[in-house]
C-alpha cells in the first residue's frame, strides 16, 4: 500500500469515527438530529428577521464603552504581569529559593487559572456588587493565574550558564535578577502580557454582562430590552476590535521575537 493511500484510508477511518461518535453522543443526549436540520432555515430567517440590519443609533455609546471594556482588560494583564512575574520568580526552578513559598504560590496560581472567569465573577459579586473594579479584579485574578505559569516555564529555560557567572562573581540574588534573569526572558514577558490583554479583551465581554461594566453591560441590557438589532451591532463592534487587536498584537510578538 502506498503512502497516499495508507495515509487517505487513515483520513477515512478518522472521520467515520468522529461521524459515528458525534451521532452516538447526540442520541445520549437526545439531540433531535432530523428536527435541527429541517428547521435549520427557519432559524437563519429569524435570525435575519430580529438582527437585521445593523442599529448605529447607539454606536458612540458603544464605542464609549468598548474603551472601557479594552482599559480593564489592558489594567488586568498589567496587573497580571506584575504580580505573576513575581510569582514566577519565586516558583521557578532557576530562581525560586523556598520550597514551602513555591507550594503556596503554585497552588494559588493553579486555582487562580482553573476556575473559569464567569464563575469568578459570581463568587466576588457578593463581596464587590456590580461596577468596574470587579471587572477589573476578575481580569487581574485571571491574568495572574494563566501569566504566573507561562512566566516560570519562561524563566526555566534561562541559560543557566549567566546565572552561574554572576554567582561566581559574587552577585546578590536581586542583581542576578535583574541583570541576567529579567533581561533574558524580558521578550517573552511581553509577548505572553500582549496575548493575556488580547485574551482579557475576549473575556471582558462576558464578565462586563455579570458585573455590568464596558461593553458587556449594554450588551446584557439590549438582549434584556429586545434591541436586537442594537445587540448584534454591539457584538460586531467587539469582534471588530479583537480582530484588530489580534493582528496587532500578533505583529509585535513577531517582531520581539525575532
Amino acid at each position: 500500500m502506498s503512502y497516499l493511500n495508507k495515509k487517505r484510508n487513515q483520513l477515512i477511518i478518522g472521520l467515520f469515527i468522529l461521524l459515528f461518535g458525534t451521532i452516538l453522543i447526540g442520541n445520549m443526549i437526545s439531540f433531535e438530529w432530523i428536527n435541527s436540520i429541517t428547521n435549520f432555515s427557519k432559524g437563519v430567517s429569524r435570525f435575519i428577521e430580529l438582527y437585521l440590519p445593523p442599529d448605529l443609533t447607539n454606536l458612540n455609546a458603544m464605542i464609549a464603552q468598548m474603551g472601557i471594556t479594552i482599559l480593564l482588560a489592558a489594567a488586568g494583564s498589567c496587573v497580571g504581569m506584575i504580580l505573576g512575574l513575581l510569582s514566577a520568580i519565586a516558583i521557578s526552578k532557576k530562581t525560586g529559593k523556598n520550597k514551602i513559598l513555591k507550594g503556596v504560590i503554585r497552588f494559588i496560581a493553579s486555582l487562580t487559572r482553573n476556575i473559569p472567569e464567569g464563575v469568578w465573577a459570581i463568587i466576588l459579586l457578593i463581596s464587590f456588587w456590580f461596577g468596574e473594579f470587579l471587572a477589573f479584579l476578575v481580569l487581574s485574578i485571571i491574568s495572574y493565574g494563566f501569566l504566573t505559569r507561562v512566566y516560570a516555564d519562561a524563566i526555566d529555560e534561562t541559560n543557566s550558564a549567566c546565572i552561574e557567572a554572576l554567582e561566581a562573581t559574587g552577585a546578590s540574588y536581586w542583581q542576578i535578577i535583574f541583570c541576567a534573569v529579567i533581561p533574558e526572558v524580558m521578550p517573552s514577558l511581553i509577548s505572553w502580557g500582549l496575548y493575556s490583554t488580547e485574551n482579557n479583551i475576549r473575556s471582558s465581554t462576558i464578565i462586563g454582562m455579570l458585573t455590568g461594566s464596558g461593553i458587556g453591560y449594554l450588551i446584557s441590557n439590549y438582549k434584556h430590552f429586545r434591541e436586537f438589532t442594537s445587540l448584534f451591532t454591539a457584538i460586531i463592534l467587539v469582534v471588530l476590535v479583537i480582530l484588530v487587536f489580534d493582528q496587532t498584537s500578533s505583529y509585535i510578538r513577531r517582531r520581539i521575537m525575532e
